[in-house]
């Protein structure tokens, strides 16, 4: 058997990555076989001792190591399949209501750089490092046999894929991919263009919160939905009878929403610009609400983003508990790993101030089932949300 190329480890990455954490960064890389093709499949190996990990190697990489396996499997076909039937197997029985789930979640599904959603029978994909970018055709078959899907898109469009000296790819994988794809959610028929909807198509992550909120209001109630995307929280809203308002600055999110309010049979009113001139605006003009979500983008993609991420937080919350009736709700919602919930808290406690009310902590949520956190994983905890009542 031909001998696979090694990567060795210094001594302080040791414990780290046999407590199975996923990535290796360039310090903790004692030195490397050379001629690794990037993304080719390595050994690695304490300074002294037996292999302890196998997984990617990418020498020019961001991140040049991202662990797959501790028990030295052979990265193949079958390994592919079974991580995606595993996947498949731990997400049974777990979300209901919906045809639309996460199939896997990266590095917390053991295979870091691959994101995949289903919607119905089709099947969104996303490639990110160089290691499953190599490996594609065996990837692309295991989730086909394993999901069933009757058609799949590729949206590997992400950043994380030029940091890994790769080129950004969409297009079909496989079978008949509609200009747009249906999915329903509760009583709610969704769809997105699949080329031109941001990340995989539809934010599945927000599912719960969208149930969350829409159990907060009644007919006639205002409801104010920042940063909306296409509107999944306002149709939710809508549907239970609220005069929800969605604020955005993609005039094409927008447009997607209104047409998503029509086939519902719902109405959605929509203000298009920058969220905190808008809630500049709508202040000025006096309206209220029952309830409110702000889930603005990431905003803190490294930890020196937080305090710049804190200050839109704080200054979009003063704005919007301003017009909160009393007793009214806000969700604030962060999908940064780096934006921890205390960040959120002392956002909101600032904000509370400046609005001259107060405001208590009903809830703090995270991602749902189909997007899990793993424990080895700390990255793998990205979506943090915080409940609040307001008090006069």
């Amino acid at each position: 058997m031909k001998r696979r190329p090694t990567v060795t480890l210094n001594p302080a990455a040791v414990r780290r990555i046999t407590g199975r954490y996923p990535f290796g960064h360039r310090a903790d890389i004692a030195s490397s076989d050379p001629g690794i093709a990037p993304g080719e499949v390595v050994d690695v190996r304490a300074p002294t001792g037996p292999v302890l990990a196998r997984g990617y190697f990418n020498p020019e990489g961001a991140t040049p190591l991202r662990l797959l396996s501790w028990t030295g499997e052979e990265i193949d076909l079958a390994f592919y399949r079974r991580r995606v039937r595993a996947a498949l197997d731990r997400r049974a029985g777990q979300i209901h209501g919906t045809d639309a789930l996460r199939v896997l979640h990266a590095e917390a599904d053991g295979l870091p750089g691959v994101v995949a959603d289903q919607f119905g029978s089709v099947l969104s994909v996303q490639l990110r490092n160089a290691g499953v970018e190599r490996h594609r055709g065996l990837i692309v078959q295991a989730l086909r046999a394993e999901t069933g899907a009757a058609a799949a898109f590729e949206r590997s469009d992400t950043g994380e894929r030029r940091r890994e000296g790769l080129n950004l790819t969409t297009g079909t994988l496989w079978g008949d991919v509609p200009e747009r794809v249906s999915f329903h959610e509760d009583d709610l028929e969704l769809h997105f263009a699949p080329m031109d909807a941001q990340k995989t198509g539809f934010f599945l992550d927000q599912r719960d919160n969208r149930r969350l909120m829409r159990g907060l209001v009644n007919a006639g109630h205002g409801f104010l939905d920042v940063y909306s995307y296409t509107g999944g929280f306002s149709l939710h809203a809508a549907r239970a009878g609220a005069r929800a308002t969605a604020v955005d600055k993609d005039q094409v999110a927008l447009g997607a929403l209104e047409q998503a309010a029509r086939l519902n049979g719902v109405s959605v009113g929509v203000r298009w610009g920058d969220a905190l001139e808008v809630l500049t605006s709508l202040s000025r003009e006096k309206r209220q609400f029952q309830a409110a979500v702000l889930d603005p983008p990431t905003l803190a993609k490294r930890r020196d983003d937080v305090p710049n991420a804190k200050r839109v937080f704080t200054e979009g919350a003063a704005l919007t508990l301003g017009m909160l009736e009393p007793g009214g709700h806000l969700l604030i919602s962060t999908c940064a790993h780096y934006i921890r919930v205390e960040d959120l808290l002392d956002a909101a406690r600032v904000a509370a101030a400046t609005a001259g009310c107060d405001a208590e902590v009903t809830q703090i949520t995270y991602q749902p089932a189909d997007h899990p956190h793993l424990l080895s994983v700390p990255e793998s905890l990205y979506l943090k949300s915080v409940l609040l009542r307001k008090r006069v």
